[in-house]
């Protein structure tokens, strides 16, 4: 299956499950609504968003050395 087909799947599970008569926390809701946003305004081929991330990386260092058994998921 393409990366645009289990997008366009994972848009229309999401909006199934807000849309069932259950009822649903609201930060629960909000939080599938949000997702579902994100999803839809990526376009089709379009690489995942970098924004932020070299900021973040440099408030992790700036923080100290990280707690062991935590990290970033890269093998540097």
């Amino acid at each position: 299956m393409a990366e645009e087909e289990q997008r366009t799947r994972l848009i229309a599970e999401i909006a199934s499950l807000l849309r069932t008569e259950h009822a649903m926390p609201p930060d629960a809701r909000a939080a599938g609504l949000t997702l579902i946003g994100w999803l839809a305004r990526r376009m089709p081929g379009e690489d995942v968003s970098r924004a932020g991330v070299e900021e973040m990386h440099a408030r992790l260092a700036a923080s100290g050395p990280e707690p062991s058994g935590l990290g970033d998921g890269r093998s540097d």
